[in-house]
């Protein structure tokens, strides 16, 4: 029995596996709060208001990505870099300044929101105000939940932001619907700028437990010059996901928009372990980059590209046998038409996880002015062929815009990494070693 004990505990400790099981139970939960969240505003609110909700918020996670600066990707590879180091004392200093310079630029563009709708449509007003109030406690709590994650406190560094946000909001937000109280897009997000109110001051608490105690003199080099080239990789991220609805919008049918958005929905599952592993391992990829140990690098790169790669593969041929029946049972048969696309959005998955953590190994290697040059010239590529396509092929079109950014976008990465920082982050390299 004490010989199983002892194992167990050396899986544990050394594979990450209670750290992924736990991002697993946190995203799986997110996920559920988030759609339940919808569900309610959007039979509560109805189509109209549901839209304008909807444009808020997406409109405020882009000034949020903004806002921070590409200071979350930084905060994991600094703080991972120097997290047990002599170098240690450096990071409560560095933490001041993220958080000073994301509040300043959340400020700022929550201003800017306000004054621009003041003087292009006054009548807006009532609706972006509370957008704009929400984006400095979003960019903070956004930036504290990487810090966290590079001190090593991974539920922390994921809860706010995965679960406790929409949770709060489904909560208050069911109260009032429940109660038989006035519900519309105004209201529902002024409760999104509360909750996120609380979500950033309890994060900013954690931080302070967190962090390192102040011993000495601090050395904080600038660092804006190295940030910008992360928030835009940042900015492009977002850009990626969301181009495809836009461009069907504008070139298809709303019909064809509707399969596509219940297809992305759907191919979030695909996505998972791919994003978990990233999150897990980033600060660990840092501090192995930072200190050198190019043989212990090569082999974790070597077994997240086989575990992604595993699990993404299941997850397609699920798709394939299943995806359409599951489809027409929980949606409905009017969106039968969303399992083509849906297989497409898996397989292009599949492809970036084979690359493995190309992206986070450019990150955290300091290779992030490559990577948002990879970056542009994957999604451009792709959005020349998803305009060819989407106005003949609809949701397929989109979807194979999607496959092209992110083969491009791993495989790219993949060979930047292996040439200038000569580790192999790919499922070859876990063949070759």
């Amino acid at each position: 029995m004490a010989v199983t004990d002892r194992l167990r505990n050396r899986l544990f400790r050394n594979s990450g596996v209670a750290t992924g099981l736990t991002s697993l139970g946190l995203r799986v939960a997110g996920l559920g709060a988030a759609f339940a969240l919808g569900v309610v505003l959007a039979r509560t609110l109805g189509p109209a208001e549901f839209g304008i909700y909807g444009l808020v918020v997406a409109i405020g996670a882009l000034g949020m990505t903004i806002a921070t600066l590409g200071t979350p990707q930084l905060a994991v590879r600094e703080f991972g870099a120097r997290l047990g180091s002599e170098r240690q004392a450096d990071i409560p200093g560095l933490a001041k300044s993220y958080l000073s310079a994301t509040l300043l630029s959340s400020v700022g563009i929550a201003i800017l929101a306000v004054t621009a709708a003041f003087f292009i449509d006054p009548t807006a007003l009532g609706i972006v105000l509370p957008g704009a109030v929400a984006i400095p406690f979003l960019a903070v709590t956004a930036l504290i939940a990487a810090q966290l994650r590079g001190l090593g406190a991974m539920g922390r560094g994921q809860v706010m932001d995965i679960v406790v946000r929409p949770v709060m909001a489904l909560g208050v937000i069911g109260i009032i619907a429940i109660a038989g109280w006035a519900l519309d897009a105004r209201t529902a997000l002024w409760v999104q700028a509360a909750v996120a109110a609380i979500t950033a001051l309890v994060s900013v608490r954690w931080l302070t437990q967190r962090l390192p105690p102040v011993t000495g003199k601090q050395a904080v080099s600038p660092w804006l010059r190295i940030a910008l080239p992360l928030c835009m990789v940042d900015l492009l991220r977002q850009f990626d996901g969301t181009y495809g609805s836009m461009l069907l919008g504008w070139a298809s049918s709303d019909v064809e928009l509707g399969l596509y958005r219940a297809a992305v929905s759907c191919s979030v599952v695909a996505s998972m372990p791919v994003t978990i592993l990233h999150i897990i391992y980033a600060p660990q990829v840092s501090k192995l980059v930072h200190d050198g140990k190019q043989v212990a690098l090569q082999k974790l790169l070597a077994r997240i590209a086989a575990i992604a790669t595993a699990l993404v593969s299941a997850v397609t041929l699920g798709c394939l046998l299943l995806g359409r029946p599951l489809i027409n049972l929980v949606f409905g048969p009017a969106y039968d038409g969303s399992w083509a696309p849906l297989t497409i959005l898996c397989i292009a998955q599949l492809a970036f996880a084979w690359f493995g953590m190309g992206p986070i190994l450019l990150a955290m290697g300091r290779r992030e002015r490559q990577l948002t040059r990879i970056y542009l010239f994957a999604i451009a590529i792709a959005v020349v062929a998803s305009s060819i396509m989407v106005a003949r092929f609809g949701a397929i079109g989109a979807a194979v815009g999607q496959l092209v950014s992110l083969a491009l976008i791993g495989g790219l990465s993949w060979l930047d990494g292996r040439r200038r920082l000569g580790v192999d982050s790919s499922v070859l390299g876990a063949l070759r070693h």
